[in-house]
């Protein structure tokens, strides 16, 4: 399909012998707001990791809007429109929230030694826009008030927008979020769940991790569900919530 943003074909990751993915094929389409679930262990995470390049894997290709990046590294991936959250927050604890933001969505072109000491009308032109995108991002997330806060100082909640912000930044294409309400009070994981509905809405392609499966039925256009790393269902909530496969997966079958 033409709008096939995400494809992978026979790939295949294993550890020690376990067999953590193995995916005959699989796609994910432009503006769609998918969900990834499984039991623990269903090999969820590697999947993330082995489309992003944080991991290699043992077979099979991975193509990102035609382009084959089977070993591509996460920053290239990431510059081709790509980015990704953890499942265990990854900020800079040294650096305030604003910090982390302008870091991380700064340009490489605009970043140098001397740029820094003698700052162009453009270079004070592009620090000014960049530094208000970040506030507006961050108060779209509710953390401006702790715009001058060290990241350390955040809650594991907080420390969710931030990385949340980090990641959309840059404007990507393409959201892959790893378990975005895990540790997060009920409050809090109604928000994030509204801003990932905002965003996708907005026109960016949302793929998400997530072991909460009221929330996923609650936003998912499409659910994917992976079982000792294969493929065994990929529908709509109504389908996969009645899916014979998808209920044994997670309760066993009634024999057992």
């Amino acid at each position: 399909m033409l709008n096939n943003l995400i494809s992978v074909k026979n790939l295949k990751k294993s550890f020690g012998g376990i067999k953590a993915v193995d995916v005959q094929e699989l796609s994910f389409i432009e503006g769609e707001l998918t969900s990834i679930i499984g039991p623990n262990g269903a090999g969820k995470t590697t999947f993330f990791d082995l489309i992003s390049g944080f991991q290699n894997a043992d077979s099979g290709d991975v193509f990102l809007k035609a382009n084959n990046i089977s070993n591509s590294q996460p920053y290239k991936i990431a510059r081709m429109g790509m980015v990704r959250t953890f499942q265990l927050t990854k900020v800079f604890d040294r650096m305030t929230v604003m910090e982390n933001l302008l870091f991380s969505g700064s340009n490489v072109n605009n970043d140098s030694f001397l740029r820094s000491i003698f700052k162009l009308n453009s270079q004070k032109v592009y620090e000014k826009s960049l530094k208000d995108k970040a506030n507006e991002i961050m108060n779209n997330l509710n953390i401006g008030h702790m715009a001058d806060s060290y990241a350390r100082e955040l809650s594991g909640g907080q420390k969710k927008l931030l990385e949340l912000a980090r990641a959309i930044i840059n404007d990507p294409e393409i959201l892959l979020l790893d378990e975005p309400l895990a540790g997060v009070n009920p409050k809090l994981a109604e928000d994030i769940l509204s801003l990932i509905k905002k965003l996708s809405e907005d026109g960016i392609t949302v793929i998400m991790v997530e072991h909460n499966i009221e929330a996923v039925m609650k936003i998912s256009e499409r659910i994917v569900v992976l079982a000792e790393g294969s493929l065994i269902a990929d529908g709509s909530p109504s389908e996969i919530r009645t899916n014979n496969n998808v209920i044994e997966a997670y309760l066993g079958k009634s024999d057992e």
